[in-house]
């Protein structure tokens, strides 16, 4: 084993182990919150649900050195991601009572009871309605991943040459980076939703830097 795949390698695993400390001491900010009052509130739990679970999935996978099925999951992480910070603030309450409401297309096939935006237009309202540490984050994980998260859903190139090569150990722990930064911003907006202040995050943050993305300049 040359240096830099063992450095890989011992890299991924400081980002294992704190993963899963990170992830309990997150689980408790979860275990404490209230059932969801209205319908906003229950979107942005839903949401947030959906996000928390990939992520914890991606963990998962990472034991198991199933890094193609890791990587397949970060796009609808990402995008779960954005609709729960999107619901949060920037959408309306019509939208919120359609998604809820059942429609005989929902009924009777698999129709949704209401599509959401698309991905840059969630993005737009969340600039409008967040301030910039929120938005950034989320236009760098885009412009950075959305063409290789494309793939890895739709069966492209790239998870096929990824499954013929060896575990690749520095870019599985680059996706827990990335996970863990979702996760993050999907508690504080879940928390925000029921009324709670998050004054722990930031400290959490600090405490397992090395289980997070650096952060970026504007």
């Amino acid at each position: 084993m040359n240096s830099d795949v063992a450095s890989a390698q011992e890299r991924l695993e400081r980002v294992r182990f704190g993963t899963h400390a990170l992830h309990r001491a997150i689980d408790v900010l979860w275990d404490e919150l209230p059932e969801p009052r209205g319908l906003r509130e229950l979107a942005v739990r839903g949401f947030a649900n959906i996000v928390r679970q990939h992520v914890t999935a991606q963990w998962v996978l990472v034991q198991r050195e199933l890094d193609v099925s890791a990587t397949a999951l970060v796009r609808p992480t990402y995008e779960a991601l954005l609709r729960v910070i999107w619901t949060l603030r920037g959408a309306d309450d019509s939208w919120i009572e359609g998604f809820f409401k059942p429609t005989d297309g929902a009924i009777n096939s698999d129709a949704e009871t209401r599509k959401g935006p698309d991905v840059l237009a969630m993005l737009a309202a969340i600039e409008r309605h967040h301030p910039a540490e929120i938005y950034r984050p989320l236009l760098h994980l885009k412009e950075a991943t959305w063409r290789a998260m494309h793939s890895y859903v739709h069966g492209g190139i790239r998870p096929v040459v990824q499954s013929l090569a060896a575990f690749p150990a520095h870019e599985a722990g680059s996706l827990l980076l990335n996970a863990n930064s979702m996760l993050i911003l999907a508690t504080d907006a879940v928390r925000m939703a029921h009324g709670f202040q998050s004054p722990m995050l930031p400290d959490l943050q600090m405490q397992f830097a090395d289980c997070l993305p650096p952060v970026k300049s504007p």
